[in-house]
């Protein structure tokens, strides 16, 4: 399952309890991809960074199919935004690997209050950018859960929804 939304929306806290639920649960962070690139970083929200965005959000990919062959339940924790989800959803379903997506999405101010409240985090401007990427998702807002409630009750209700099956992504319906 994919948990997605944008900076300060919860997908880490989200992620990590939906991983423990499983007897097998893996916590992917794409943000370790983001991480490992020492050379050329481009900042993600910047248009400039598709190509590398596109490569992180295949390696990803393919570190979930890497887990789920060797019987894991994945939880990947990222900005995984529509623009890359069919990338994303036809790299695993090649695999036979279904896929859920979960986008997390607080109100403007929680989100931007949550990424201010971060230490390692001094700079917010692209945060701004990626809350708006999230803001209107079309056909995709039935994906959406609020994420403005405590901690517990935001896992509840996406644990919920994961289990009532209304977040899988149906390949044959998404557009090449």
């Amino acid at each position: 399952m994919i948990v997605s939304g944008p900076p300060g929306s919860g997908k880490t806290t989200v992620s990590a309890a939906l991983a423990l639920s499983y007897e097998r649960g893996v916590h992917l962070e794409s943000d370790w991809f983001f991480r490992s690139i020492r050379s050329g970083f481009v900042a993600p929200w910047l248009p400039e960074a598709h190509g590398q965005n596109a490569a992180v959000m295949v390696a990803v990919a393919d570190a979930a199919a890497a887990y789920v062959d060797a019987g894991y339940t994945v939880v990947w924790d990222g900005i995984v935004g529509p623009w890359f989800l069919g990338l994303v959803a036809r790299r695993l379903g090649d695999r036979e690997i279904r896929v859920q997506y979960l986008v997390l999405r607080p109100k403007r101010a929680t989100a931007s209050q949550r990424v201010q409240g971060r230490g390692d985090t001094p700079e917010t401007s692209g945060a701004e950018t990626m809350y708006d990427q999230f803001a209107d998702l079309g056909e995709l807002e039935s994906h959406v859960i609020s994420s403005d409630a405590p901690a517990e009750q935001v896992i509840e209700a996406c644990r919920a929804a994961l289990l009532d099956g209304s977040l899988r992504v149906d390949l044959d319906s998404w557009p090449q």
